[in-house]
């Protein structure tokens, strides 16, 4: 016997014994009318029937209800879950800026958004030149450095990246090529007063729309140009190429 089938006869017997109780007080107090007994006695069985429905009605749903909790916190885990591994495949795990992937899917967004609102952007590589007296472990040191301090260097608006084993990237948001120039003398100050030695580094700038509308193209326009600038100079890329002309779809999956 289950247990929806116990409460209903439990209920309906402990309520069904007032019309018992009633029918015996009616008969003592004279009422020895069968019509009379009849509708004395009933009227609490009916009430009990009703009374045993709303009772299990109520209690009936509760395993429905803890199953659709429990669905729901699992529903909200593997969705945390999911957002740690996206977020996980974007980020570069030595500093926690966004690795080459997430930052070109950012700036896929952000070049249909500057284009949306006509503003420009600009791309830029810092390139570090890592001697060769300097261990791995130091070069990993002075990338983990680097990337914790650039939180305090640039502004809110501006996204940093590392792409690369010695190359960084940022995304300057509505900036042009002179917002820029300041950008990487900003850089520049910050590295040359920071506690910890850097080793030199070379610089590129890449520009949209001027330099195409592809995220990969721009990418790599930046990362060929960044390998023959100077290091005393910022180095603007050269006309777009072929391949970093190529727009980017209006709308994104």
């Amino acid at each position: 016997m289950n247990s929806k089938l116990i409460s209903w006869l439990g209920y309906f017997l402990l309520i069904g014994g007032m019309g018992v109780v009633t029918l015996a007080m009616g008969w003592i107090t004279g009422y020895h009318g069968l019509g009379t007994l009849l509708s004395v006695a009933l009227i609490p069985l009916f009430l009990a029937g009703l009374l045993s429905l709303f009772i299990v009605s109520i209690n009936h749903p509760r395993p429905n209800r803890e199953m659709e909790s429990l669905l729901a916190l699992r529903t909200a885990q593997l969705q945390d879950a999911n957002a740690t591994i996206k977020r996980m495949s974007t980020k570069d795990r030595l500093t926690g800026l966004f690795n080459r992937r997430g930052f070109r899917d950012l700036l896929k967004r952000e070049i249909l958004r500057s284009r949306r609102i006509d503003k420009p952007l600009v791309i830029m590589a810092i390139k570090f030149l890592f001697g060769p007296n300097l261990d791995t472990a130091r070069q990993t040191s002075m990338m983990s450095v680097f990337g914790k301090n650039l939180a305090r260097w640039i502004r809110g608006t501006d996204v940093s990246a590392r792409i690369g084993e010695d190359t960084m990237a940022f995304l300057l948001l509505d900036t042009d090529l002179e917002g820029a120039r300041i950008f990487y003398d900003r850089i520049c100050e910050h590295l040359a007063n920071s506690e910890f030695q850097f080793p030199p580094f070379r610089a590129s700038v890449v520009l949209h729309p001027e330099h195409g509308s592809a995220s990969d193209g721009l990418i790599e326009l930046a990362l060929s140009t960044v390998e023959s600038a100077s290091l005393t100079e910022l180095m603007v890329a050269s006309p777009a190429s072929p391949v970093s002309n190529t727009a980017e779809p209006e709308t994104m999956a």
